[in-house]
């Protein structure tokens, strides 16, 4: 769990190394100068996705730019476990929930998919992928996973690579405590998928069905809301991913 003592925790697209000044400006400059009402000596963390976590002190407190000096890295890069998750588009509210929920979880993709019963087609990808970096900012996480564009699902099952196992949540799959464990432990790679509320169309059905790396489950009895879904399935595919 992250230390809530420094909230000051923030995710930078620049190289991080010993005694490297970081430019921080634009809605981070925001956050730093007007929420946290940071301060010339006070600490600051930052992580970039490829060099760890680094321990910083903010050197310069400017009118539009913050200045941080690295002072030690104190966490190694780990990568994000290689899940994908896949999801059709929800409302607003929603949509932000599961992202940032997945991302807390932990996952290297996040790919919006167009199925026949969607019944949003609008994708704010820059503003999802805003909401998965302060996920992981907040989390304590070590990297952001990609949010992808919009596409359909027939498109993306069309190339889909053949190392990747698909497990895809379906309300008509017979109901078991079992869960693919041997496959998950066997495959390196791997994605979840969430259908719409009205579910999957016939043809979506039996178009993932008819796939050698697809893998249908079901989360239970009771009908769960997509992000609900999204949430239990992650939860179950990273436990037995990390065993």
């Amino acid at each position: 769990m992250l230390n809530r003592k420094n909230r000051a925790r923030l995710f930078v697209s620049v190289s991080l190394g010993h005694e490297e000044e970081i430019p921080i400006t634009g809605h981070q400059y925001h956050y730093l100068r007007n929420v946290l009402r940071i301060k010339t000596g006070q600490t600051v963390t930052l992580f970039n996705g490829l060099h760890g976590e680094w321990k910083g002190i903010v050197a310069k407190v400017g009118k539009n730019l913050i200045v941080v000096q690295l002072a030690e890295q104190i966490r190694h890069q780990t990568k994000l476990p290689n899940i994908w998750f896949l999801f059709a588009p929800l409302k607003k509210s929603r949509m932000d929930f599961a992202v940032e929920k997945v991302t807390e979880i932990g996952v290297s993709r996040v790919l919006p998919v167009a199925t026949e019963y969607t019944q949003n087609s609008r994708i704010p990808d820059k503003r999802l992928q805003n909401i998965a970096m302060e996920a992981s900012e907040q989390c304590g996480g070590l990297d952001v996973p990609i949010v992808s564009g919009l596409r359909t699902l027939t498109s993306i099952l069309s190339s889909w690579p053949k190392e990747r196992l698909l497990i895809y949540c379906d309300e008509t799959a017979p109901y078991t405590r079992d869960f693919p464990t041997s496959k998950i432990l066997k495959s390196k790679k791997l994605a979840v998928l969430i259908g719409p509320e009205g579910g999957f169309s016939p043809n979506e059905r039996e178009l993932i069905r008819s796939m050698d790396e697809s893998y249908p489950v079901s989360l239970g009895k009771q009908k769960l809301r997509a992000e609900t879904a999204a949430v239990a399935a992650l939860t179950l595919v990273r436990w037995h991913f990390d065993v």
